[in-house]
């Protein structure tokens, strides 16, 4: 910047700016950070009670990293802000600044995420989609790493199943990694969901990044799957990061010679996870509510003669045919059909004593 673009001391009155500026500053830890926004409640404040020398905090760094957000369209939250997300504020070590590209609409009633192994067996997108299945009754979202494997597979599932996805990135939102990702990521902001990371632009996908993103995917999420993992990898990271946070975990058990099922295996067996059965398992952990049966008006025609049976079981089972008969205008050959048809639908059952009970 020239001169003229210089920012003095009388013009700076934004507190997004502020805020950028002090996620940049070198002279204190994330958690020290964290501890005087809290305090003061504002990074302005923070400015203005703890330090009188302008040139130490990078407000010209900021002020290009604001006009970079604004020219695309990316939303900035402090760990004060009401839209930064109520489960990561609640954990020991948040992001003091969150960049996000797409949806804010994660504080919603379930969030979890899913996590595993880049190298898969072909198993993994039944697992996920079968999971996804029977929790898409909830008003939920997924969130995972936008990693190839087990991290792309749970936010293509979720696409396919219209649930929103997030994607927790280790570098800045001026690129996507992996570059196999792109049109992934870019159907996840056209479908409710959005690409999250606590770095500015310019920030490459180094090593050391991974596990500060891994705290992210633990901390907004309730509950973290684990689909298959080797024994050292970013999963088991998340994994355990999530159990510290005293969240759920559960993981997949596989064949105790399976490379790619150590890691699961392992959780388990430290209790670090729960074992994952199926998703009336992880309902029923989590006492989330379950997925209601279609009611009976959905399944079978209107006034028909199948509804006005099934109807007498549900409120009289278990009850015989002959009582059933005895209240329908109906020959007992056409009873006895009806009956078998909704027993072999899976509507009804023939208990012992010959006597009819709704499933």
């Amino acid at each position: 910047m020239n001169n003229s673009e210089k920012i003095s001391k009388d013009s700076i009155d934004d507190e997004l700016l502020f805020a950028i500026a002090f996620s940049m500053y070198a002279e204190y830890s994330d958690k020290q950070k964290l501890s005087q926004l809290r305090f003061y409640q504002s990074a302005t404040n923070v400015y203005k009670n703890r330090n009188v020398n302008l040139s130490a905090w990078p407000l010209q760094e900021a002020a290009v990293e604001l006009k970079f957000i604004e020219k695309n369209n990316i939303q900035c939250f402090s760990i004060l802000d009401k839209f930064y997300p109520e489960r990561l504020a609640n954990i020991k070590d948040p992001p003091n600044l969150l960049y996000l590209k797409g949806s804010a609409h994660f504080n919603i009633p379930q969030l979890i995420s899913i996590v595993g192994t880049r190298q898969h067996t072909y198993q993994v997108k039944k697992v996920v989609v079968e999971l996804l299945e029977g929790l898409s009754h909830l008003k939920m979202g997924v969130i995972s790493g936008l990693a190839l494997g087990v991290d792309g597979i749970a936010h293509e599932s979720a696409l396919e199943k219209k649930i929103p996805t997030w994607g927790v990135l280790a570098h800045g939102l001026d690129t996507i990694y992996p570059n196999q990702h792109r049109r992934l990521a870019i159907s996840m902001l056209q479908n409710g969901g959005g690409l999250i990371t606590e770095c500015r632009q310019k920030t490459p996908a180094m090593t050391f990044q991974f596990p500060k993103r891994n705290r992210i995917v633990a901390g907004m999420s309730d509950a973290t799957i684990v689909i298959e993992s080797e024994v050292k990898g970013g999963s088991m990271i998340t994994a355990q990061l999530a159990r510290g946070y005293d969240r759920e975990v559960f993981a997949l058990p596989g064949k105790i010679h399976d490379t790619k099922s150590k890691g699961c295996l392992w959780l388990i067996k430290d209790n670090i996870a729960n074992m994952y059965y199926d998703p009336t398992h992880l309902l029923e952990n989590m006492n989330w509510p379950t997925k209601e049966k279609d009611p009976i008006e959905n399944k079978l025609p209107l006034n028909s003669i199948d509804k006005s049976i099934y109807l007498i079981i549900q409120s009289q089972g278990p009850i015989q045919e002959d009582a059933i008969m005895s209240q329908l205008a109906i020959s007992s050959g056409i009873l006895a059909r009806q009956l078998l048809e909704l027993e072999l639908n899976g509507f009804i059952h023939l208990q012992a004593g010959n006597k009819y009970v709704c499933v």
